[in-house]
């Protein structure tokens, strides 16, 4: 390890006692860490996470000791430490004295030709007995001095009889230079890395030490030296403010210059996670995360091929780990060291310069993604977690809902109003309900002028300033009550538009809908809507019929309808108490209607409509009442003010009734944009466009647009031309298609044609015009005017020949090249083929490939299906 800078204090785990670890500063204390409730009481621990304390074995003083490093030989019951002197003196001890020294190597010391600082030393992980030591210059001696522990020592009980050549280093490298660090290569053997004179990295070969190889990289950014433990060739090395990551197969530049906010002061590669580098700063309280990502960057170099060239990025990020004791008030002390564990995955040390220890553990991104078969996602540790299908059921996954809807055609049927019942959703049934009847009223020709095959109330409701007309106010009298009347609206507008809310004008066009809402178990709409077309006794009559018994006393309650002021207020105040939106509705709308003084003369008209705005409030009526409602009683301006503002909140919620007003309309997509936020159903929307929205609405996301909801709907279907793909349902990919190629128009339609595999363009002749020539061009005649081709009509380069008849493709065909017969036709795995017609002659009596030296069996890969 190399010598620290600053504040001399640095953590290090043990590499084969897992549960151990040293700190050494002024002294170097070595501590066990156990779970909390392991350690026995009255014993004296440090708290290093929320369940782990850290005991102290032993410790002793470190005077004079200028770097130290944990050897890795697992025969000793105790960690092993090297100790680097100012002296450059190095020598070996185990902090807690054991039992029995089975190799001999406590006590043992390795001594310099010459005495000088010792920076760095440096166990080999591969070869235990192999100490690498790093030292100041001198002009006659080496500045990197490999040992073998086990024989080029100097035990002090032998130190005068031992020989000249016992003391001698295994390797010497380095002459007359100053090595500032030196680290072991744990992935390959017997290479060591050093950082020399302040401005070299040097990859040492030592495997034959007679003819040692070495690498040199010139850097400022030479400090620190160490290798990836699962990349050999991987390589960083820090600076004042940079972090370099290097390729030792190239060593012209580092592949990857890593500017930091603060000097770098340590860096250490993860050895349970590949790729994934640390870094701590000068006076930092966070580690810096450094994730190299591999990945293949596409160049395209000529026409034919592209070349592929490996290139790393990162992602960076702040790792903070954060002592279980809280600090005195003030700002946490900055961390001084840290280390990575050697087994446990992601874990570390770190310790900051007040002496606290954090035992963490980084966590892992987590990537997720969709399968065809559910969801796949990264956990760390190299392994790929999935959820099938059965559990996405019971999660009521949208995913596993789409899907299920898929496989029975939803959204596919020839009618719109079927696609209802497979929708299995009451929103998604009114919507289709609601395509169903819009589409219908434009075919049989009540709603003309619309500018969108399924328009919406706002759309056929337009005020006086956009071209509509003025409504008529009716006064109207209630057939049960000819002194009570009410102000109705008309207009040809809104009889539109009551058709779109499935009212219709007049009670002969709502007593079928009252009938229907009676006979669906709805006995408050149902006289709701008859007293909102002035039926009371009809609405009584549907009330008296009703089980409840309340629903009974409300009928009582209403019969005894008076005009006086005292009934007005008592109904009211008691409408708030009713359980059901429409009760309350029917008696707010009574209340209101009724006269505030003595009833006037009958052909005089009320001197002001009465306020409605309770009735239109009971937001838990169905959204066609309300504003066929609104469309019968509220005069032009409000009419218009309460359609506005009820279309921009459905919009905003994403409320998929909100489709009555805006329709198949630029609003409609933005309404199903914020639906498909809101719940992820891609499916619905892109069906709807595919089936209602016109060629304009599905403009390509890639064209130019000013309007950014021009391009919602190609995305829907974008997304779920993927999913389908991914779930290999290929039937409704193809109905899908086929239906937004019908949607859009005949210059939307989906071309599929054969391109050229030298310019690329079609290879189908134009239709149009010829290709123009030169004046007296020796070329063949356009290929306009040939029934057959054989090149490509605008490089002239040859087609693909046939693989059973050895002609050109576009030559030889049955019967001219529109027939299919003479169709290009291939393998998709050995990309061998040739003309439908010939194709198919001979896979009837072969299985093999009709190209000699190709053994595909192309006919069993993908036969066809069988009736």
């Amino acid at each position: 390890m190399e010598i620290m800078s600053g504040a001399k204090l640095e953590v290090i785990w043990a590499p084969v006692h897992h549960d151990k670890f040293i700190i050494w500063g002024s002294d170097i204390t070595l501590y066990q860490v156990s779970r909390l409730k392991d350690i026995e009481k009255k014993t004296a621990y440090t708290q290093i996470s929320a369940n782990r304390g850290a005991t102290v074995l032993a410790s002793q003083s470190a005077n004079g000791v200028r770097c130290v490093d944990v050897s890795a030989v697992a025969e000793q019951p105790e960690p092993l430490l090297a100790l680097g002197h100012a002296s450059g003196r190095v020598t070996l001890t185990a902090l807690k004295q054991a039992l029995v020294d089975p190799l001999g190597l406590v006590g043992r010391e390795f001594n310099p030709r010459y005495s000088r600082l010792c920076n760095s030393v440096s166990w080999s992980h591969v070869e235990t007995n192999l100490l690498a030591v790093a030292m100041e210059k001198h002009r006659s001696d080496h500045c990197i001095l490999l040992w073998d522990v086990n024989r080029g020592s100097t035990p002090p009980d032998e130190s005068k009889m031992s020989t000249p050549d016992s003391a001698k280093p295994l390797a010497e490298m380095g002459l007359s230079e100053t090595a500032h660090n030196v680290s072991w290569s744990n992935c390959s053997n017997r290479t060591l890395l050093a950082s020399v004179n302040l401005k070299y990295i040097k990859i040492f070969d030592l495997r034959d030490l007679s003819n040692k190889g070495v690498l040199v990289a010139t850097s400022r950014y030479c400090y620190g030296a160490c290798t990836d433990p699962f990349n050999p060739w991987q390589i960083a090395s820090r600076g004042e403010n940079v972090v370099c990551v290097w390729d030792a197969r190239v060593l012209s530049r580092p592949l990857l210059t890593l500017p930091q906010p603060r000097h770098v002061h340590r860096i250490q590669w993860c050895p349970t996670r590949r790729n994934l580098l640390l870094s701590l700063g000068r006076d930092s309280g966070t580690l810096r995360l450094h994730d190299i990502q591999q990945q293949m960057a596409a160049t395209a170099v000529e026409a034919e091929f592209e070349e592929y060239e490996r290139g790393p990025s990162v992602l960076e990020r702040e790792v903070a780990p954060a002592a279980p004791a809280p600090p005195a008030p003030g700002a946490a002390p900055p961390l001084a060291s840290f280390c990575w564990h050697p087994a446990h995955e992601a874990r570390l040390l770190a310790v900051n310069v007040a002496g606290g220890v954090c035992d963490y553990t980084v966590c892992e991104r987590v990537t997720v993604a969709w399968g065809g078969g559910g969801v796949v996602w990264s956990g760390g540790a190299g392994t790929l977690r999935f959820l099938p299908d059965a559990a996405q059921r019971e999660l009521h996954d949208i995913s596993y809902v789409m899907r299920r809807r898929a496989q029975t055609d939803y959204g596919l049927k020839p009618d719109l109003w079927q696609n209802a019942d497979l929708a299995d959703d009451e929103a998604l049934s009114g919507l289709w309900h609601f395509l169903a009847l819009s589409k219908s009223l434009v075919e049989d020709g009540c709603i003309r002028n619309s500018p969108w095959k399924h328009p919406g109330v706002r759309s056929v409701l337009r005020s006086a300033g956009e071209g509509g007309y003025r409504s008529e106010a009716v006064p109207s009298l209630l057939p049960d009550l000819p002194h009570r009347r009410v102000t109705i609206y008309r207009s040809g507008e809104r009889t539109r538009a009551l058709s779109l809310c499935g009212w219709g004008w007049g009670w002969e066009n709502a007593a079928a809908g009252v009938e229907r809402a009676e006979a669906e178990g709805t006995p408050c709409r149902a006289a709701a809507l008859a007293a909102f077309h002035l039926r009371l006794r009809h609405a009584l009559d549907v009330l008296a019929r009703a089980r409840e018994p309340q629903l009974r006393v409300v009928a009582l309650a209403l019969a005894g309808l008076s005009d006086e002021r005292l009934w007005r207020d008592a109904l009211a105040a008691a409408a708030p108490a009713l359980p059901d939106a429409y009760l309350r509705a029917l008696l707010l709308f009574l209340a209101a209607s009724a006269p505030a003084s003595a009833p006037a003369a009958p052909a005089a008209p009320p001197p002001q409509g009465p306020d409605l705005d309770a009735v239109l409030a009971e937001t838990e009526m169905r959204l066609e009442d309300r504003v066929a409602f609104a469309c019968v009683y509220l005069p032009d301006a409000k009419l218009h003010e309460y359609v506005r503002r009820t279309t921009d909140e459905l919009i905003e919620q994403g409320d998929l009734s909100g489709i009555l007003l805006t329709g198949a309309s630029p609003e409609g997509v933005a309404l199903l944009q914020r639906w498909v936020e809101r719940t992820g159903d891609v499916q619905s929307a892109a069906l709807v466009a595919a089936r209602c929205l016109p060629h304009e609405l599905l403009r390509d996301p890639q064209e130019p647009s000013k309007d950014p909801r021009e391009s919602y709907a190609a995305g829907w279907l974008g997304a779920y031309r993927s999913l389908l793909d991914a779930w290999r349902l290929w039937w409704p990919r193809s109905a899908l298609d086929t239906w937004a190629a019908g949607g859009a128009g005949a210059g939307a339609a989906r071309h599929v044609a054969v391109a050229c595999s030298y310019c690329g363009k079609s290879v189908a002749a134009p239709h149009h015009h010829a290709r123009a020539r030169a004046a007296f061009a020796r070329l063949p005649p356009p290929a306009a005017k040939m029934k057959q081709i054989s090149s490509c009509p605008h490089c002239r380069k040859p087609l693909p020949r046939c693989g059973v008849c050895s002609l050109h493709l576009g030559a030889g065909g049955a019967g001219g090249g529109a027939q299919f017969g003479g169709w290009f036709s291939w393998c998709v795995a050995c990309r061998h083929g040739g003309h439908a017609q010939h194709l198919l002659q001979w896979f009837k009596e072969h299985t093999e490939c009709p190209v000699s030296s190709c053994t595909c069996h192309c006919s069993t890969l993908d036969p066809p299906d069988c009736p």
